[in-house]
């Protein structure tokens, strides 16, 4: 069969005429130069019948679509089929932390059948079959999910097996970018023969969403939920001796952000050991109006922090962070102007304020010295918060370095119109991202290599240098629940493409036998060392961290080293290659 040939031409005189005497070609008139001809057989057959009126045949071209997918951008793709450096995620773990996972998807079902899943530690699902060393939820092995895949097959109700779902769906678009199988080519994950495992988190109870003034009802997930997710995943490594890459893509905002919370401390410690990864995103906080920083100069000046309250937003709850070994004191200001003159910083009292135009009840606290740091932490919980902008003045006391970091919740668990008003998109590095050991991914915008604005940017508040490197976070396809496909931004598609990357390195090092002494410090530095770096751009920065990853330029600097690590030599007409 003939395909229609379309080509503009530029002509002069009766075209339409001249055309209607050829039955295989037809022309519409663009303007009075221009005309697209259609052809159906040969072109040139044609055009050369016309020439009389056809002035010039533009030549036909190809384009395609401008969108590369953060995968492709990571450059991981080219080693799945590689003839030399053949790479694919096989023998080691990624364990995920979400909301579950749609385990019947045909992404996740190998060739025979079986689970790519090996677990599934569902925390919402009670039962007695809690994981060793846990006292909630239900886990399901790989045995117990290829049987539900079996029941699926034969028309019986899988979830009768194992009943546990991903109702949001992002868990299953984490799992794809990770390692997905490519039953649908454009879903091939980073990892596509690596294992999987999955925590689904339970939900944070009322009485905690309350206490933080919580607006809306997204999704929330405690500190402590978290912390017993990756303590599972840990042990399920130690258990089943292969290295695992653990991605947290959740966020939060409490806490001094510096890598000190009970979480980050957590996942320093385990990263001490081998063959275990924790990939954390910096999240999508980086223009949110949820953070506020600033300097005094000396003992007795102030400073205002602006708050605009939503009419909304009922109560509200957030910190001020002061660095060691500076103390401030703090005047408030309501929006019917009643002021509270200086609030004395008081070892671990709460002062309840009463506001009596607005019936606002504000209780400050004051901690000197933060137990985890040594800093001073001001606490600000406001009930029954009235609409309109708060002034909150901060009072020198004693200052040395005179500086302070404000952050409320984020975005997503505030009314819409409640926000700092002299934002600073630095230091909004979502927690757990700012801890030490942790790989922690921003994201960029991978088809023009533009900064995103929502990507949250560094350092950390006590100046360590995060994010570490940024991957590709836009318009990701991936699989979804009701088998499905969804496309996805933020910070949490480029943190699964580094997971998947750090398993292809985790492959290579620890499976393959290359480098078996791969601690997360070492995997760091290698990724660092392959990344991309624009032209008269500074690095490290608090945008892109040490750059763009990049994992065919990650193994062109380790080939490097380890050529440089080798002594070459002849011994009559032997070669002898020695490692240094």
């Amino acid at each position: 069969m003939l395909d229609v040939v379309y080509t503009i031409v530029d002509y002069k005189g009766d075209i339409v005429s001249e055309v209607k005497k050829i039955p295989n070609a037809r022309v519409a008139i663009i303007d009075k130069n221009h005309a697209i001809l259609a052809v159906l057989g040969d072109r040139d057959e044609v055009t050369d019948k016309l020439f009389d009126v056809i002035v010039y045949v533009n030549p036909n071209s190809l384009y395609t679509l401008c969108d590369i997918s953060p995968i492709d951008a990571s450059g991981a793709s080219i080693f799945h089929n590689s003839f030399y450096l053949p790479l694919d995620g096989s023998g080691v773990i990624v364990g995920i932390i979400d909301v579950g996972i749609d385990y019947l998807n045909e992404e996740f079902i190998n060739e025979d059948g079986t689970s790519k899943i090996i677990s599934i530690w569902d925390q919402n699902i009670v039962s007695n079959k809690k994981p060793a060393g846990q006292f909630v939820g239900t886990e399901y092995t790989r045995e117990e999910i290829n049987a539900a895949i079996k029941a699926k097959s034969e028309g019986k109700n899988p979830y009768d097996i194992v009943p546990s779902r991903d109702q949001i769906g992002h868990g299953t678009s984490m799992a794809s970018i990770i390692g997905a199988r490519g039953v649908n080519p454009e879903l091939t994950g980073v990892a596509p023969r690596c294992d999987l495992a999955m925590v689904k988190l339970g939900p944070s109870p009322e009485a905690l969403r309350n206490s933080y003034g919580v607006y809306g009802d997204v999704p929330t997930y405690s500190n402590t939920v978290i912390f017993l997710a990756i303590k599972y995943l840990y042990d399920l490594s130690v258990r089943v001796k292969k290295p695992i890459v653990i991605l947290i893509p959740l966020s939060g905002n409490e806490g001094g952000h510096d890598g000190l919370t009970v979480n980050e401390r957590y996942i320093d410690e385990i990263s001490k050991f081998k063959g275990i990864t924790v990939v954390v995103p910096t999240g999508n906080q980086g223009n949110t109006d949820i953070h506020v920083s600033g300097r005094i100069l000396k003992k007795g000046d102030t400073k205002n922090i602006e708050l605009k309250i939503s009419k909304d937003q009922k109560n509200i709850n957030f910190q001020i962070w002061v660095n060691k070994p500076d103390k401030f004191s703090l005047s408030i200001i309501s929006p019917s102007g009643e002021i509270i003159e200086r609030i004395p910083p008081s070892l671990n009292k709460v002062n309840p304020i009463k506001f009596l135009y607005e019936e606002t009840v504000i209780n400050i606290k004051y901690d000197i010295p933060e137990v985890l740091n040594g800093d001073e932490k001001i606490t600000i919980d406001a009930r029954n918060i009235k609409e309109g902008i708060w002034i909150f003045k901060l009072i020198g006391e004693l200052v040395v370095t005179g500086e302070y970091n404000a952050y409320l919740l984020q975005r997503e668990l505030l009314a819409p119109d409640t926000k700092f008003l002299n934002p600073d998109p630095y230091r909004t590095l979502t927690i757990p991202s700012t801890s030490s050991y942790a790989i922690s991914v921003g994201f960029y915008n991978q088809n023009n290599n533009s900064v995103v604005p929502e990507s949250g940017k560094g350092y950390t508040r006590d100046n360590k240098v995060k994010p570490d490197l940024v991957a590709g976070g836009i318009n990701a396809v991936t699989a979804s629940i009701y088998s499905k496909s969804r496309v996805i931004s933020g910070s949490s598609v480029a943190a699964a493409v580094v997971a998947g990357c750090t398993a292809l390195l985790f492959q290579w090092g620890i499976v393959n036998g290359n480098d078996t002494a791969l601690y997360a410090t070492k995997v760091k530095t290698y990724l660092i060392s392959g990344t991309i770096k624009l032209e008269e751009t500074e690095y490290p920065n608090p945008n892109w961290g040490y750059g763009f990853i990049n994992m065919k330029q990650l193994f062109d600097n380790i080939r490097f080293i380890f050529e440089e690590s080798r002594e070459e030599f002849f011994i009559g007409e032997l070669f002898i290659r020695l490692p240094v």
